[in-house]
This record gives structure tokens, C-alpha cells and sequence, in this order.
């Protein structure tokens, strides 16, 4: 029997109600998956169920390969039509423009469903199959569908494909056409399945099937023939070996925010450092069985695109001469690579945006209208990086520096149409490693590069269980990546219009505008003046955050009208191609500071836009005349795009300067080994084990390592394979930056002017590293039990607020060292695995204030463990490693907000520099949101602790041991006081408890005490002395 939808349909909306639920204790929805599929198992392994259709029904983004041409409007005009609706129930389905409202389509086709339901017919339920059989008629018949569906589906007209559907849609439950309306238009959201949990679910080896051959059909066709057959291992071998003809997936690609973020990834492992290049991924597959078209392009998004990109098959053939007696291999190969465009006349690759008139997008030119006719000196060229086959080998086990070797013999190199790329092979264990790759990086920017790629040498995949973190991977390290460098300027907004599936996803109530449009004045003078009206030019559509929405929607209130009736500025949408209009017009325009990743020329433009564009934050204490004008734009771009003529060395070292002091907290990563004498890291024998040749493990224990995955959490994997933010905190950087007289950032714009100071607080810090280590043995030697006449009065100034005044002054001098060998902590060959056991470090050692009083700065004592049992009951181990990922970064366990339980205000929450940075900085790594699962939690980790020993020889006596109490911290944002008193009333119903019974209380901040507290701690001085009361907020 085949597979009915509604099975699909259950876990759906199992997934849609357990995230809008208030329950405090709620299924993940990791288990209602693994729940979901172990219930169907039988129907699903059935041999006459399409597994293919059903998995693609979970994950209908992946059908990259199907165009429907349905966008929601038509959609709307089917149902109707289908459901012969009059017109008040038309006017009720269309209910998803009105902004404010929160829903879509599919929300109101249910609502129009359960109203006047279809009726009942047995024998007649709607299939997985039934439905993916209709959808591929209708990608069959449009030209922007792959090759493939074209040829293997059966093309419908228009009327037949509204037909089909509405065929469907009167066959449907309410609940079922919601979700079958999703899937046409394929966007789930807010629901996400997550696609590695979803196929695990299905087949343990399916994950790791996609790896070699991305393509569902394939790979599951290959897992049900290998279960046929006797001999497993033969079976294993050919699965996890590629085929021409079937993309190969692509390794995980991870983002760098510093060269020390880069350190702290690769550890000491051997690194090549390539060129990224700024063009269109091409994965080629060479099949000399097919004499007359052996070449074949897949896309990076797994799309056939052999013909679109015909201009390029003559390079290619070339490159590896194809068909001649000379050609390096005999049956076939996988490479990959970048396509570009070169100019023979400028003798340089031409910028991203070129491309788009050499290659077509099936069959069509698109965006091409305001762009210059494809020159006859212009043409199509490849960069190869990799190969992943050659002649029926698998090379996906080979370490990447003997893959480069295997290309080099492959590839006839011709300048400006076939390629290798740029690179160097860098030893990260050698002292001089940072500056190396600092030189190239800078190099990179001065020439305008995108950037560079860090591939450690190791395989192409690792399949076994037992991975390091990074492993078999690629690091993106672009100057844009590092904070505040890709900043541009101040931008108006002149309008924006409503999609009701962004405002789905968002839990913003009654939101009027989802997408804002980005304009540029082009007569500011004289609208300044008020000579004439404002003209601007609408460079870009951007969408907010969740955060920055919900701060347009409470706090800004601009005056606007609808775009028909705007009569008070002048519009030009050129800048977008003329492909969207605003619904309602700003006749204040908002300010928003943009930063991007570089410029670009969008579709059927001809001048200079943000690509990539993010809005930083919303600006309020400036109007659109401050902003950056269209002139300042243009000339912004071409100074960021344009490339010397001659390399400028003086450059090169201002951008070496500013690198060094891009880490974090000012101080280049390799600052101490500068400084102090350096030492040659061994690696340890288990390390020269690991640089031996990684070719692919033994079938067998790859067989059993994979089957043994589905044991093992999915949120583990997801860990190993996730890249962590930088641990450390940048605020006093931030800080010193800001109070110096200049600011060190990107290249300089016309908003921002951006000089390059030698003499900063961070070059201080660097000087400031040898004299600290040179008097730390001194510093060392004063003793704690020393009489307080013996001991110098310092000024108040420059007393640290996080030293209690119960202990010795001379602490701040003591521990120096240890602060000093956290600034350039060892790079490890991999970072540990998260630790089985909570350790919080305990800093806080007397009775709370009062609840009348201002708070001061709390006082410190030595670190003290809690041991978290974990929910399965299970004993956990000590971990020494666990305590080190806890740790504040400037003073350890010594840290004011050691030992303290933290609840962010939803209006914070999502801030990364907030959760990310400030909060890791200082070793904070358990958050909570919601005050009812914050209470829960802190019930359940009350348990006695030690104090530190009182006693000389180490023993405790009865009196030391005592109960410590976690400090609660509440962080807001108070410039947002209606919703601060909404959100403490959730936590004063939350009901928190001493362990006496007595109501507990909470200490409400401003969050930017943690910038503060980062700031005393790094040793920077404060405007106000005590954090603890200029940023108290009050309790709750």
C-alpha cells in the first residue's frame, strides 16, 4: 500500500504544536522524529512505498532540482478556484496580506477547511506517491527545472496542473491542505527539520551515504540493494565510493573572526592556505564513455547546470586534453573548482557580478538588461582546487595535500581560462605560523582578494565516529568576519512591505513590516536646504533580526502612507532593477548602520550596491540628512573594489598592524612566543600517529563505527560539527579603541574614517607582556600573611572591583603570571570534547545586599566545583578540562560573576555579542530566557558545597564547610521599561525559593555591566568606579 500523507502530516503538526507550547517540559524535536519513524517503520520499508518522495516530503528545500513556477498569490487563485469559493470566502482566504495578523496561506486554507470540511470518501485518501507524481508534472513543464526532471516526468499544461492540485486540496482535511500548501510553496518555518536527524532516523548509514552521493534516489536505491546482498562489506565499499554522474557532497565550511579563532580550530595541524575565490562552485564529473559530451557541471546547490555553463567545457577539455593521446587518466575524473570570468585585455578576473552575462540560468539570460554587452576579450575560465576521483579510485580517504599533487599531474595550466589555485602548505605546531598567515591575509586585502581557505591536510571525509573537532573541513577567513570591519555607514530607510512567512516566524504580535528598503539621498544638499524634495535611490531590500524587528515595532513609530499616495520624497528603484515596491513609504525615513561583506551590481543594475547587506542596529539620535549619499556610495565601492596597480608595502604592514590587534583582546596570538624565548611543540606519539597517511579505514571498522552512530546523541555530532564562537571577549579592545584617539577597523569609508595608530592601549599590552613576566617571580614572593602597616596605600582608582577587601592587596600583583599565560594559552591539536559534568566556578562569598540598597562591587574568594548529577542519574566524573572551559578569561576563577545563575530578557536573548562574547568571556556558559525553566533549574542543582580549606595543612575542620548561594542575575535592556516590567512579573511568578521557603529575589542589571566588568578586569579604566550601582536596575 503506499505511503498515506497524512502519517506525514501527524509529525508536522506534532513539531508545529511543541513549539508554540508553554509547557515547561516539552519534547525536542529530535525525539518526536526518531519516535515518528520507529512507529512507521513497517510502512516504510514496505517495497512498494517510495521512500525517496516520502524523506523529500520532510524536506521539500532539497528539491533544488524542481521549480513549480507556484509562488503564493497563484496558489491562492488555485484553492479558490478548486474549492469554488464566493467572494466573502475569497476575501477570508486572502487574509494572510493583512500585516499584523501572524499567519499564511496555508493557516487560512485550514481555517476555510474546518469551516465547511470536504466530504468524507473512503478508498480515497491522498498519497505520498499521488502527491509527488503531480508535483514532478508541474517541475516537468517549467524551463527552469533540471535536466533530469524534465526528461523523466511527464510535462502538464497550466489548466492540468491547477487541475491536479485542486484535485487534491478537495480530497484533503483541513489540518492536511495546511501543511500540503507548505509544501508547494517549500517553506515548513518556523518548523525546521533538521536534515542529518531526519535521514539518521531513516537508515544509520544514510547521513554518511549523502556524503559521497548527494542524491536521496541514489543513495537509498544503494541501501536497499546492499542489504540483499550476502557479502556486507563488498556492499560498504561501493557505497562509499563516488560515481560519475552523482554529485559529491561538499566538506562542512566553517567561519573565522580572527587569526587566533583560526589557531584556536586548526591546532597544530599542517594547513593549506588558498586563495577563495569570488565566482560560482563547479563540481566536474569527466565520463570518457561518452564520446560526444563527456563533461558534466554540477552546481553548488546540486543542480545540473552542463549546459548553462557551455561556455566553459572548451577550458575544461583543454585543461586535461580530453580526447588526446597525452590525457592523464583513461576512464574519468572528479574535480572541483571555481568558475570566473577573465578579461584578456585587463589581464584579471572580472568581478562576481560579470558572470551573469556569460552564463545562462536554463537556457535564459537573467539581470542582464543594464549590462554591457559580453566582449569579445572576456571569457569564461576555471580555477581547479580539488580532485575526488581518478580513473575508478576514490580519493575522498586521501590527505589533501597528495589530492593537490594528484591535480597538478592532471591539469595543463593556461593562464587566464584553466588554473590551479594559490596556496601554501603552513606548519600551524611552528612558532612562525601566525605571521605567515597574517602576511597572506594581509596580502589578500590589499589585492582586494575575497579572502582566504584553510584546509587542514587530511581526507576529504572522516568517516569514523571518533572525529576531532574540525576535522576534514574548510575555514573561510574573510577581513569582513572580523567585528567592526565590514561596517559601511548610515543608511535611510524609506519604506518597507509585509510576508507573512517572515512574520510567521517571528514572535513579534501585530507586525506591520517584515522587509525595509535601503535608500541613498542624491540631492542631500538641497534637501537640506529644502530647496527641493528628497530624491533618493533605493540600493537594497534588507530583513532584521527578531531583536531589531521587535525594536522598529515598539519603538519606532516613523510616519508613513501608503506608496500610491507618497507625495513627499522621490523614489528611484533602479538600484533593485525595478523588482519590488514598498507598500507604505517612511515620510521620516528610519536610520539604519549597515555593514556587508563587499559590493556588488544586482540584476538589471547599473550601479554599485551592498551585497550581503546586515543592519547593526537602529540609530535615533539622527535623521536621513546625516546618512550616506549615493555619491559617497559609489565612491565607497570603488575604492573597496578596485585593486592597486602596484603593491603598496606601507599597506601591507598597516593591515599586518591591524590584524595583530584584531585578536582577542588586542593582543596578537603569538605575542608571547615574540616576546619570550620560543619553544618547538612535539607532538606527542598519539599526534605523530595522526599525521600519518589517513587514507580510508578498514571496511569493517567503518561498517561498525557507522553502526554504532545511531547510539550515539545527535546533539553530540551536532556539537563536534559546529563551529564555536571565540571564547574570549573583545570589549576591552572595543574599549580602548573607542577612548584612544583613533579607531582601528577596515578600509576607510566616507561615513567612517578609520586611522591606523601604532601607539594604541593594545600595542601597550604587548610591550607590557615581557616586564609582566619579568616581575612575576618577585610579585610572587609578597606573602598574604605580610602586616597591613608593611603594605603601600594605593589610590582608589586603581583598586580592581573584583578584589575583596577581605584579602591581601597584594593579589592584583600575584596574580599576574596566571593572567599572563592566559593571554596566549597553548594551541591543542583539537579542542576537548564537552564535558560530562557541569563545573561552575564560585567567586562570591558573604550575604547578598540588601534589597533597599545599591549593590557594590561583590567580593571574591577561591574557585569551588559543584558537581551536576545529569538527568539520566548517572555519576559523573571530575574534568579538568571542563573546569578550563568555564573559566572567566581575564581572571579565572577570581571572575565578579563567578558562581552566579544568569536569566536574559527576551529583548537580549539573541544578542551574540551579549551570549557569545561577553557571557563566555567571563566563563558563563548556562543561560536561561524563561524564568519558570530558570526556577526549575536552580531547584534541581541545590546541593551542600565546600568552602576553601582555612587550615595550613589542607584539612577542613567542621566549621569551614558551609552552603554557598548561586547569585541571581536578571540582564535587561532598560531603555525598554514596558517590556522590563512585564518580563519581572513572569519572574515573580515564576516563584523562586530559598532553600528555607522563603521567597528569593533576583538583581536586575543593565547588561552592559558585563562590557564593564570585562573592561575592570582587563585593567581599563571606568568613567563610573562601581559597575555594580551606575548599571543596577533594581529587583525583583
Amino acid at each position: 500500500m503506499p505511503f498515506p500523507y497524512r502519517y506525514i502530516c501527524n509529525l508536522l503538526q506534532q513539531l508545529d504544536d511543541a513549539i508554540h507550547s508553554t509547557r515547561q517540559q516539552k519534547a525536542s524535536s529530535d525525539a518526536l522524529i526518531k519516535n515518528w519513524f520507529r512507529d512507521h517503520r513497517i510502512p516504510l520499508d514496505a517495497p512498494n512505498v517510495n521512500a525517496t518522495a516520502v524523506l523529500h516530503t520532510f524536506l521539500p528545500e532539497r528539491r533544488t532540482d524542481r521549480v513549480y513556477g507556484i509562488q503564493a498569490a497563484r496558489l491562492q487563485s488555485i484553492i479558490g478556484s478548486a474549492l469554488v469559493l464566493g467572494h466573502s470566502r475569497v476575501k477570508e482566504l486572502r487574509r494572510w496580506l493583512t500585516p499584523g495578523l501572524g499567519i499564511d496561506l496555508g493557516d487560512c486554507v485550514e481555517s476555510i477547511l474546518k469551516s465547511t470540511p470536504n466530504p468524507k470518501r473512503t478508498g480515497d485518501e491522498v498519497t505520498v506517491e499521488e502527491i509527488d507524481k503531480i508535483l514532478g508534472s508541474i517541475a516537468a513543464a517549467c524551463r527552469f527545472s533540471s535536466p533530469k526532471v524534465r526528461a523523466t516526468n511527464q510535462a502538464v499544461s497550466s489548466k492540468h496542473a491547477d487541475h491536479g492540485l485542486g484535485s487534491i486540496y478537495c480530497r484533503l482535511t483541513a489540518r492536511d491542505a495546511k501543511w500540503f500548501t507548505r509544501l508547494i510553496l517549500k517553506n515548513y518555518q518556523p518548523i525546521v527539520l533538521v536534515e542529518r536527524v531526519v535521514l539518521r532516523n531513516y537508515h544509520v548509514l544514510l547521513p554518511q551515504m549523502m556524503k559521497v552521493r548527494d542524491d536521496l534516489e541514489v543513495a537509498i536505491a544503494l541501501l536497499r540493494r546492499g542489504s540483499q546482498v550476502s557479502d556486507e562489506t563488498n556492499a560498504l565499499a561501493g557505497m562509499l565510493k563516488p560515481v560519475l554522474g552523482t554529485k559529491v557532497g561538499r566538506q562542512p565550511w566553517f567561519k573565522s573572526r580572527s587569526i587566533k579563532h583560526c589557531f584556536d580550530m586548526v591546532g597544530q595541524r599542517n594547513v593549506s592556505c588558498e586563495q577563495k575565490i569570488d565566482g560560482e562552485y563547479c563540481q566536474i564529473h569527466i565520463d570518457l564513455r561518452k564520446h560526444a559530451n563527456p563533461v558534466q557541471i554540477f552546481s553548488k546547490s546540486g543542480k545540473d547546470s552542463t549546459q548553462d555553463r557551455q561556455g566553459l567545457h572548451s577550458a575544461i577539455r583543454e585543461s586535461l586534453q580530453l580526447g588526446e593521446r597525452d590525457c592523464p587518466f583513461k576512464f574519468g575524473c572528479i574535480l572541483e573548482g571555481e568558475l570566473v570570468v577573465y578579461s584578456d585585455e585587463e589581464r584579471k578576473i572580472l568581478p562576481f557580478h560579470k558572470i551573469r552575462k556569460h552564463v545562462s540560468r536554463s537556457g535564459a539570460f537573467l539581470g542582464t538588461m543594464e549590462d554591457s554587452q559580453a566582449h569579445d576579450h572576456e571569457h569564461l575560465m576555471i580555477i581547479y582546487y580539488d580532485v575526488l576521483m581518478i580513473d575508478n579510485e576514490s580519493l575522498l580517504g586521501v590527505r589533501q595535500s597528495e589530492r593537490f599533487r594528484r591535480l597538478e599531474r592532471l591539469v595543463t595550466s593556461r593562464t587566464g581560462h584553466a588554473e590551479l589555485v594559490r596556496r601554501r602548505m603552513i606548519s600551524f605546531s611552528r612558532p612562525n605560523a601566525a605571521s605567515l598567515l597574517r602576511d597572506d591575509f594581509a596580502e589578500c586585502i590589499v589585492s582586494r582578494g575575497e579572502g582566504l581557505v584553510l584546509k587542514p591536510d587530511e581526507p576529504y571525509f572522516n568517516f569514523s565516529i571518533q572525529r576531532r573537532l574540525y576535522s576534514s573541513c574548510s575555514i573561510k577567513l574573510k577581513k569582513e568576519y572580523i567585528l567592526g570591519w565590514g561596517d559601511v555607514g548610515d543608511f535611510a530607510v524609506i519604506g518597507a512591505f509585509y510576508d507573512a512567512a517572515k512574520a510567521r516566524v517571528c514572535k513579534i504580535p501585530n507586525l506591520r513590516w517584515t522587509h525595509f528598503f535601503i535608500g541613498c539621498l542624491q540631492n542631500r544638499e538641497s534637501a537640506r536646504a529644502r530647496a527641493e524634495k528628497p530624491r533618493f535611490m533605493v540600493t537594497n531590500i534588507v530583513e532584521l533580526s527578531e531583536t531589531l524587528l521587535s525594536t522598529v515595532r515598539f519603538h519606532c513609530n516613523p510616519v508613513c502612507v501608503p506608496f500610491d499616495q507618497n507625495e513627499s520624497l522621490e523614489l528611484d528603484f533602479r538600484g533593485i532593477g525595478n523588482t519590488k515596491q514598498p507598500t507604505e513609504v517612511f515620510l521620516e525615513p528610519l536610520v539604519f548602520d549597515m555593514r556587508c561583506f563587499s559590493f556588488d551590481k544586482g540584476p538589471n543594475s547599473r550601479w554599485w550596491s551592498m551585497r550581503f547587506p546586515i543592519v547593526n542596529r537602529i540609530h535615533f539620535d539622527r535623521t536621513y540628512l546625516d546618512t550616506m549619499s549615493f555619491g559617497e556610495l559609489q565612491e565607497a565601492a570603488r575604492v573597496a573594489m578596485e585593486a592597486p596597480e602596484l603593491e603598496d608595502s606601507q599597506e601591507i604592514r598597516q593591515w599586518v598592524s591591524r590584524l595583530e590587534k584584531a585578536d582577542p583582546r588586542g593582543i596578537a596570538v603569538d605575542a608571547v612566543s615574540q616576546e619570550t624565548v620560543s619553544t618547538k611543540m612535539t607532538p606527542s606519539p598519539e599526534r605523530r600517529r595522526d599525521n600519518g597517511d589517513q587514507r580510508l579505514p578498514s571496511l569493517g571498522v567503518i561498517h561498525r563505527d557507522l553502526t554504532r552512530m545511531s547510539a550515539v546523541g545527535d546533539a553530540q555530532q551536532h556539537a563536534a560539527m559546529t563551529p564555536p564562537w571565540p571564547s574570549t571577549v573583545e570589549a576591552s579592545r572595543i574599549r580602548t579603541e573607542n577612548n584612544s584617539s583613533t579607531v582601528e577597523g577596515g578600509p576607510a569609508s566616507p561615513k567612517r574614517s578609520r586611522e591606523v595608530s601604532e601607539d594604541t592601549a593594545s600595542a601597550k599590552k604587548q610591550r607590557g607582556l615581557s616586564r609582566s613576566a619579568s616581575s612575576a617571580t618577585a610579585s610572587t614572593k609578597s606573602s598574604f600573611g605580610s602586616s597591613s602597616q608593611n603594605r603601600k596605600r594605593r589610590p582608589l582608582g586603581a583598586i580592581d572591583a573584583n578584589i575583596s577587601s577581605m584579602e591581601p592587596r597584594s593579589w592584583a600583583q600575584t596574580s599576574e603570571p596566571s593572567r599572563l599565560l592566559e593571554l596566549c594559552p597553548p594551541v591543542q591539536e583539537s579542542a576537548p570534547p564537552p564535558p560530562a559534568e557541569v563545573v561552575i566556578p564560585s567567586s562570591v562569598a558573604g550575604s547578598f545586599h540588601a534589597a533597599a540598597e545599591l549593590p557594590s562591587s561583590p567580593p571574591c574568594v577561591s574557585p569551588i566545583r559543584e558537581h551536576v548529577e545529569p538527568r539520566d542519574g548517572t555519576t559523573t566524573r571530575n574534568s579538568t578540562e571542563a573546569q578550563q572551559t568555564t573559566a572567566c578569561v581575564h581572571l579565572g576563577p577570581k571572575c565578579a560573576l563567578a558562581n552566579s545563575a544568569f536569566l536574559l530578557a527576551p529583548c537580549i536573548k539573541n544578542y551574540p555579542w551579549i551570549t557569545e562574547n561577553l557571557l563566555r568571556g567571563h566563563g558563563i556558559v548556562e543561560l536561561a530566557t524563561e524564568p519558570e525553566s530558570w526556577a526549575a533549574m536552580l531547584r534541581a542543582r541545590r546541593s551542600p558545597r565546600k568552602s576553601c580549606p582555612s587550615s595550613s595543612d589542607g584539612e577542613q575542620s567542621p566549621r569551614s564547610i558551609k552552603t554557598l548561594r548561586t547569585r541571581k542575575i536578571c540582564l535587561v535592556e532598560t531603555r525598554q521599561p514596558s517590556a522590563i516590567q512585564a518580563f519581572l512579573e513572569r519572574i515573580e511568578n515564576a516563584g523562586l525559593k530559598r532553600r528555607n521557603g522563603q521567597r528569593d529575589w533576583v538583581a536586575v542589571y543593565d547588561w552592559r555591566i558585563l562590557e564593564d566588568i570585562a573592561a575592570l578586569e582587563a585593567g581599563m579604566p571606568l568613567k563610573d568606579s562601581d559597575p555594580w550601582r551606575s548599571r543596577y536596575f533594581g529587583i525583583a
